[in-house]
């Protein structure tokens, strides 16, 4: 599992933009583990990474989604990192510490992400890669495109496997992304 320094070498700013870092001092009063609270402070999360999330939220460090939306006391237990481009809020869970989404659409339904902060970083460090490995092979277009060649997909999907094995579950936010990558070349898994 990736350490919040490792994330930070590995993750490209110039290229693939910003990390956002929580202040310690605003984790302080939280009820997360050690281990979140490092992540969040020494790694952060990346400002806009692919596929087309967003956690520029984070600047103002993670909140229980109550403090921001208007949703019931149930709700509270999740606390906002960020978002899809859908609008969809992205969560970490309070006493599980995995990441969800919320599908606004579908009533606020709580679809997995992943078993911990740390295998999500690693996991958009994946997807970066993967975005990579397509344009070194189709071109500088080829993710825009939906120009992925089956073997970059089938690597992401055993990459994603490999960090965290109930992220590519059945209707799971990442195996789902794998489906859209292969749609989008016509092709199904």
């Amino acid at each position: 599992m990736i350490v919040p320094e490792e994330f930070n070498e590995k993750w490209d700013v110039s290229k693939d933009g910003p990390l956002i870092k929580c202040n310690a001092d605003d984790l302080m009063s939280t009820n997360f583990s050690d281990n979140v609270k490092t992540f969040l402070t020494v790694g952060g999360l990346p400002e806009s990474p692919p596929p087309y999330l967003e956690f520029t939220s984070l600047k103002s460090c993670i909140r229980p989604i109550t403090s921001v939306f208007n949703l019931s006391e149930a709700f509270r237990k999740y606390w906002l990192l960020g978002s899809t481009s859908a609008g969809d809020t992205i969560c970490i869970v309070e006493k599980q510490e995995h990441i969800v989404v919320l599908y606004h659409s579908d009533r606020d339904q709580e679809v997995f992400i992943n078993s911990s902060i740390n295998q999500f970083a690693e996991c958009l460090l994946a997807y970066v890669k993967m975005i990579d490995k397509a344009i070194e092979l189709n071109g500088e277009d080829a993710f825009i495109d939906h120009d992925i060649p089956e073997s970059v997909i089938s690597w992401l999907k055993e990459t994603l496997r490999s960090i965290d094995a109930t992220c590519i579950e059945e209707e799971g936010f990442w195996l789902t992304e794998i489906e859209n990558l292969c749609e989008s070349r016509g092709h199904f898994i």
